[in-house]
């Protein structure tokens, strides 16, 4: 709060102290931000004075002010400061007209059976927005945040299985941690404060045909684990989207996580989103890829996109004409012709039909020259301009 008050930064004040709670957290995260940090940690807050300069100074020099006496950075306090919180943990489910919130995926379940037509509540990130926007009289509510089971996070032999309550912010770490060519997505993908309410396996529900997790997972082969009840089954992510916001869901059927295949020995991993802004945009074209070569021959091709379709699928008839081909720029350009088989895409705000398909075509392209040829440049950074010092 001194900073951004010593760097005149609070302006006409009304997105403030959003900007304070972000700053706050990277300064608990952190014994001295840099200034790439700063615009990371901010990413989410939007300043409509358009003054992010004193914003982000202020970023940058809030370390240099002695920590208030009563709290501190070090592992003993920040123990303590989390079981404080634990200890509000309530014991019980909580029910009130309208709202459930069960404490085990057996009362979730039966719960959803019981009232197939109750909406599942996870981070919320969507259903503020039919509240707040759309002005929706929303249903019964099943919130979903407080089941143990549906927070599972584990990494094993058999792949990464996400359980439907991860943060976006947990689950993109795994998968990053897994595959690290994912790391650019994660931090495109939403801002901080959505990334630690909304939840993986939230995106994968709402089925947006431009929801960036869905291409990556397509490719990568994830399975979805469903329950109705007692019953559990397993359905592939590109057969779960039957169309347009429609989905291979029963009444009373629920995602209760998302199993991610372990990576597969000289397979090649990529995934890009092209939008008009870098930060807090929608995607034009998000398109993931998973290719496995031995000797020089492509063996196995997934490749999956966003913005291309009423909804994310595979284009198979380019995988197709991979399979078998030479790794070189000659087999991908000649497979890059199905794409147009593959998709037709529509035209609206974001891009034209035929920009889709020529940047879909140039992801591929720039997937392959990412993975063969590392010293060519296929990004463009735009150095920002350093803060003045105070």
């Amino acid at each position: 709060q001194q900073a951004l008050l010593d760097e005149h930064a609070s302006q006409c004040g009304f997105c403030t102290p959003g900007f304070v709670m972000s700053l706050f957290a990277l300064y608990l995260k952190t014994p001295q931000a840099t200034r790439e940090q700063v615009l990371e940690a901010i990413s989410g807050n939007l300043c409509r004075c358009t003054g992010y300069r004193p914003i982000i100074a202020a970023g940058c020099r809030m370390h240099g002010y002695p920590a208030p006496s009563h709290w501190s950075r070090s592992a003993p306090a920040a123990q303590a400061r989390r079981a404080a919180l634990r200890a509000l943990k309530r014991g019980q489910s909580l029910r009130m007209p309208g709202f459930l919130a069960p404490r085990t995926i057996d009362e979730l379940a039966t719960a959803f059976a019981e009232e197939p037509g109750a909406l599942l509540l996870a981070g919320g990130t969507d259903v503020g927005l039919w509240v707040t926007k759309q002005l929706r009289e929303l249903p019964t509510i099943l919130y979903i945040g407080d089941v143990e089971e549906l927070q599972c996070l584990r990494n094993s032999a058999t792949g990464l299985q996400i359980g439907a309550a991860v943060s976006l912010t947990d689950a993109w770490g795994a998968l990053v941690e897994a595959f690290p060519p994912l790391a650019e997505l994660a931090q495109r993908f939403g801002s901080p404060p959505v990334r630690n309410s909304g939840t993986l396996c939230g995106n994968l529900a709402n089925g947006s045909p431009i929801g960036d997790a869905i291409p990556v997972l397509m490719a990568l082969g994830a399975e979805l684990e469903l329950r109705r009840g007692a019953h559990v089954r397993r359905l592939p992510l590109e057969r779960f989207y039957l169309g347009y916001q429609r989905k291979d869901l029963q009444p009373g059927e629920f995602i209760a996580s998302v199993l991610v295949p372990p990576p597969r020995e000289g397979e090649f991993i990529g995934a890009y989103k092209v939008s008009k802004r870098f930060d807090q945009d929608i995607s034009a074209v998000c398109g993931a890829f998973a290719v496995r070569v031995a000797e020089g021959q492509i063996v196995t091709a997934r490749l999956a996109y966003g913005g291309m379709a009423a909804t994310v699928a595979r284009a198979v008839r380019t995988e197709r004409a991979l399979i078998g081909a030479g790794w070189s720029e000659a087999s991908i350009v000649r497979a890059s012709v199905c794409l147009a088989e593959d998709f037709t895409p529509l035209s609206d705000l974001r891009g034209s039909s035929a920009f889709r398909l020529e940047t879909a075509r140039n992801l591929l392209r720039r997937f392959y020259f990412e993975h063969t040829h590392p010293t060519v440049a296929t990004r463009t950074v735009h150095a920002l301009p350093a803060v003045p010092s105070a």
